[in-house]
């Protein structure tokens, strides 16, 4: 037996073990807490704009006699909102300006995800083609007291999707002091004004307390709240009055405090448990003698929140906590101590049953004791008790609540060690019950040869669970990840790895004809299985129980008849599947391709001009009309863009053939995308050999978000990306293969159009070096002297492209500044960003392709196949290259490889996956179809993982920001002698033929220069402006002047400065991502902002 052979099944089951012990840790641990739907109030509605525009302000406006008891809101907001509370700003999720990111990626309050897993840091750009996810599935919950007010308050709302349909939901009540009524806060049961606009008045923005709203109207009521909104918190944290009262113990002459309570928890399951405390100094807390948290510096107007379940047992649950002063009140040895410095503590718990049900109430009063001195085991009960001090209730007014996730993950030591005990556990039932099952069917008379059968018996398990987590694991931060974030979900898992050990089993029933296994019993498992699990999985719904078993009967009824039959279900997909094949094998490959081509011809064209320009898009527009006008690629600036000088001058060219529009320059992107799947498919198919890997890969590609983007953008990232892939092929046929000199030609005029497509494709001229020499040997100067010839001829024109633009362009330094520097140059500033926007990726979706493309590179170097790993070292070089060479580190620059990767991982995929099918069908001699079962397993996550649904959805979505309206809106209403200041200027040179003003913030890369005497912008030559100051100026010489306002561009301007430009002139457009403000004469100065400096003023 080799060595793999004999590897193998420890392998398969030591991951079997692993895994199993994972997910039952899971469901007796109640780890990590799962999500609940929403249980929204009768009067709770949907509110919206009331005419469509895709964003809303909506205000609420209340009255308090006296400070609040308390106050909390939930709300879910299709799809961004941004929460104001008496004009500061309490919470925002942001992420639909940015389409790609994961179910609630922008929501700024911590711990209210849909799980406890870390996001990876990754800071991707809008490059998908996606739709955003369902934000509103997922419902906030903010604690709104100590931001409240005697006398009026205002609740504000800004709500943003990218749809004209954009609403909000919003549930909450704030409790007066005097015990009087609550307040509701509640949309569609009390008033909430609405507007369009960004409205400001006398320098008050619209979320300003003492803003005037009596003009907006009522909010539209959408109706209620029908769908299922999730969230893993309870209403009665923010919404139940706060219970018992500050308690304090005898203090020793160190300063120390102890004390302890006992909860009795009802032996009835229950659901989730929660805590609410505070306490003065630095103190612990424990339940059951296991560490909850610990806080070094006790701030008692600090209410802290956790989740408990996992910790608490049916009956007595012993609490205890220790208190300690601070140093200063140690070191001073007095025995008087300060009233406002007395160590005490505060809580109230309780849990919730299935329904929402409180039960097993806990409040720190007079049945809590304490302790004079500390003893062993106080924390179980062991001691002399002591009666507490009641201090008083507390006021809950003064309270900052802080919701801080569940304590079980907080106490490492504790969670590890369990986990650890589960996984041990895991691994040696996986290993008995392998045995077990080799020995019952009887497989061998050794040990080991009874443990190897088991193993192969139950990898089709060892795979689903596989599977499982790999999903997880990637969609953690996607909406996706709801299935998996379920109470139940993990039963479901469980049912699942069961139901496929017992189907497995009547596969070999039949196969094999064993009379070991009875039939009926094994059927019988199986539905008893099903029906546990799915019952637990529907909360006992009865009608779905029944449902599906009956929907298992009808599977078990064709298996028992096609068994009678003497037929195996199997044998007769694979005997169809093999005469389609004999009918197809000459044309059908190609009726596969033609389809594949024309689904992604199709995603490439339809609908080309419904998404707007984004900035680049504009200025390569830009170049391609300054080639038009004068022949050369001048900017509306009068600046020369010499980059991509092949890209641009055929974009001209087209143009010129087929009319100047938007539609038109992206449908060349279009044709050069579906160009790429056909040369990826010829490719793929000569570096694999396998026809239908071809296909996939391609299938793969024709659907893939970022492939999609950029075959409908303005940029030459695709035409770069199919010049790449031309190059690559022709090298590995010209040099690998040495198929002839013609595809050496091929390579050279390839590789020379790549380089002046994008200069940063010199990248890959070092591993073509390495490639040729390892590869093309021997090297006969005189036969291929042809060769140095196009090297000449390649290098003579890319240094003779690189040397015009830097002549050309050459300024003199326009600021002490580092966005003057160039975007190529050597630097160690950030190695890890780029790594992980490629191999993670915005909402992990690479993540599932770098893990095959990892094990590939092993598999492919163990294997010795030198070509590719060869593909695998030029990947992986050009991110490591472009890492350090290039300053600003985008995911668009390795672009244009990106096939290539994609490809390495499918292949690496079926290769492991056919390797390890091979040996496990060797195992059990073929009576299980392992490999077919992993191939097609493998094949359906790499399609879920391409989220097709996404994808289609995304086209009814704006994803960029709608600049190009705002600047169409301006060209028609301008007036010849009006002034437009704008931070994105790229967007004017397309629309009004230059701007006036760039206001210009932080972070720009080449963005300026200086021209004729003046500091402009490289686009549309607007004139710098930078400060408050300069603004006024422009003010004061014009009478009218519009003011382009891009959200993306808030980070890069001081608070100040921003809320100054808000407060301009009156709002006219409030559209996707961006604003329009006009300010006139009449309008009058604002008020003037003293400058305080701390800036460097105007360049």
């Amino acid at each position: 037996m080799e060595r793999s052979e004999r590897w193998l099944p420890l392998g398969l089951i030591l991951a079997l073990g692993l895994l199993l012990g994972s997910l039952i840790f899971s469901i007796w641990e109640k780890i990590p807490t799962s999500v609940e739907r929403v249980n929204w109030s009768q009067q709770a509605q949907w509110i919206g704009p009331q005419t469509p525009n895709y964003r809303f302000y909506t205000r609420n406006t209340f009255n308090l006699p006296d400070n609040a008891k308390a106050g909390w809101l939930r709300l879910s907001a299709d799809n961004d909102f941004s929460l104001y509370v008496n004009n500061r700003p309490i919470a925002r999720e942001n992420s639909v300006l940015n389409n790609s990111l994961g179910l609630g990626a922008g929501l700024r309050i911590p711990f209210q995800g849909i799980n406890d897993s870390n996001h990876y840091n990754t800071k991707t750009s809008v490059n998908y083609l996606l739709a955003s996810s369902n934000d509103w599935k997922l419902t906030a919950y903010i604690d709104i007291t100590r931001h409240l007010r005697p006398g009026k308050n205002v609740i504000a709302l800004e709500i943003q999707k990218g749809q004209t349909t954009p609403r909000v939901v919003v549930e909450g009540c704030v409790y007066p002091t005097d015990d009087a009524t609550p307040i509701s806060l509640s949309t569609g049961e009390t008033t909430w004004r609405v507007s369009n606009l960004s409205e400001t008045r006398q320098s008050l923005q619209w979320f300003d307390r003492d803003f005037s709203d009596e003009n907006w109207p009522e909010a539209k009521v959408l109706g209620s709240v029908r769908e299922a909104t999730y969230s893993r918190l309870s209403k009665n944290l923010f919404d139940r009055p706060l219970q018992g009262n500050w308690i304090t113990g005898n203090q020793n002459s160190q300063g120390q405090v102890w004390l302890r309570g006992s909860w009795q928890i009802p032996i009835d399951q229950i659901s989730r448990a929660y805590i609410r405390f505070a306490g003065q100094g630095a103190y612990s807390l424990l339940i059951n003698g296991n560490l909850v948290n610990s806080y070094t510096k006790g701030n008692s107007n600090q209410l802290h929140l956790l989740e408990i379940t996992s910790l608490l047992k049916p009956g007595n649950n012993t609490l205890a906590v220790s208190l300690i002063s601070s140093l200063n009140t140690v070191l001073t040895e007095t025995n008087s101590i300060n009233p406002n410095s007395i160590l005490n503590f505060f809580l109230d718990g309780w849990a919730e049953t299935t329904t929402g049900e409180i039960v097993g109430e806990i409040t720190t009063d007079n049945t809590w004791t304490g302790l004079n001195q500390l003893v062993s085991k106080w924390t179980e009960g062991a001691g002399e008790d002591k009666p507490v001090s009641l201090l008083g209730k507390p006021k809950a007014e003064g309270f900052q609540r802080n919701f801080e996730g569940n304590a079980y993950l907080l106490n490492y030591p504790n969670y590890l060690w369990h986990q650890s005990l589960w996984l041990i556990g895991g691994v040696v039932f996986a290993i008995i019950y392998a045995s077990l099952l080799g020995l019952w069917l009887g497989y061998g008379n050794r040990w080991w040869d009874n443990f190897v059968a088991g193993s192969a018996i139950l990898s089709p398990t060892t795979l689903f669970l596989a599977a499982i987590g790999l999903l997880k694991h990637r969609f953690a931060e996607a909406e996706v990840g709801l299935l998996f974030a379920q109470p139940n979900s993990n039963y479901v898992i469980l049912f699942g790895f069961t139901a496929i050990i017992v189907l497995t089993l009547v596969y070999i029933r039949i196969n094999r004809k064993i009379n070991k296994l009875p039939l009926s019993l094994i059927w019988f498992s199986l539905g008893l299985v099903a029906c546990v699990s799915f019952s637990l999985a529907s909360g006992g719904n009865i009608f779905l129980v029944f449902s599906l078993a009956f929907v298992a009967a009808i599977i078990a009824y064709i298996f028992v008849w096609m068994q009678r039959r003497e037929e195996s279900p199997i044998q007769v997909l694979q005997d169809k599947f093999n005469l389609i094949q004999q009918r197809w094998s000459i044309w059908g490959e190609w009726i596969f391709l033609i389809l594949i081509v024309s689904v992604g011809f199709g995603l490439r064209v339809h609908n080309l001009g419904f998404i707007d320009l984004d900035s680049d898009e504009n200025t390569s527009l830009d170049a391609a009309r300054g080639i038009l006008r004068t022949g050369t690629p001048i900017a509306t600036s009068g600046i020369w863009y010499t980059r991509g000088p092949f890209y641009h001058y055929l974009l001209a060219l087209w143009l010129r053939l087929l009319g100047d529009s938007i539609v038109n320059a992206r449908l060349l992107s279009a044709l050069w995308g579906t160009a790429t799947l056909i040369l990826v498919y010829i490719f793929a198919r000569q570096l694999t050999g396998k026809v239908w890997i071809a296909l996939l890969v391609t299938a793969i590609l024709a659907i893939n978000p970022w492939e999609l983007w950029y075959s409908r953008n303005i940029r030459f990232y695709q035409v770069l990306q199919c010049l790449t892939i031309l190059s690559l092929w022709s090298f590995f046929k010209g040099f690998i293969e040495k198929s002839g000199k013609y595809y050496q030609y091929l390579f050279f005029i390839a590789l020379t159009l790549t380089l002046i497509t994008q200069e940063i494709s010199l990248t890959l001229m070092p591993v073509f070096l390495i490639g040729f020499l390892y590869f093309y040997r021997p090297f006969s100067l005189l036969q291929d002297w042809h060769i140095i010839l196009g090297c000449v001829v390649t290098l003579t024109i890319f240094i003779y492209d690189l040397g015009f633009a830097a002549i050309r362009l050459l300024t003199p330094l326009a600021a002490i500044s580092d966005s003057t520097a160039s975007y190529l140059r050597l630097h160690f500033s950030d190695v890890t960003m780029l790594i992980s926007n490629i191999f993670i990726g915005s909402n992990r979706m690479q993540i599932i392709y770098s893990y095959f493309f990892c094990i590939g590179i092993l598999y492919f170097f163990k294997k010795s196949n030198l070509i590719l790993s060869f593909f695998f070292i030029l990947f992986i070089s050009q991110v490591i290259i472009v890492t350090l060479l290039t300053y600003q580190l985008e995911e668009r620059y390795i672009y244009s490889v990106y096939p290539i990767f994609i490809l390495l991982a499918i292949y690496s995929m079926i290769c492991l996956v056919e390797t390890i099918g091979d040996h496990l069908q060797v195992t059990t001699n073929g009576f299980i179809p392992v490999r077919n079962a992993m191939l097609i397993s493998s094949l359906i996550i790499i399609i879920v993982n391409s989220q097709p649904t996404e994808v289609l959805a995304a086209y009814s979505e704006v994803i960029n920001r709608s600049n190009t309206k705002i600047f169409g809106y301006i060209q028609q209403h301008k007036n010849s002698a009006d002034i437009v200041i704008s931070p994105t200027p790229s967007f004017a040179a397309i629309n009004l033929n230059g701007l006036d003003y760039f206001l210009m913030g932080t972070e720009y890369l080449d963005a300026i220069y200086w021209h004729n005497g003046k500091l402009i912008d490289r686009w549309a030559g607007g004139v710098v402006v930078n400060n408050i100051d300069q603004i006024n100026h422009i003010l004061e010489k014009h009478q009218r002047v519009w003011i382009h306002i891009d959200d993306a561009r808030r980070g890069r301007f001081e608070r100040t400065t921003w809320e100054y430009i808000e407060t301009l002139g009156k709002p006219v457009i409030d559209s996707f991502g961006t604003r329009l403000r006009f300010w006139q004469l009449e309008d009058g100065l604002p008020k003037v902002i003293p400058n305080q400096g701390k800036d460097l003023g105007a360049y």
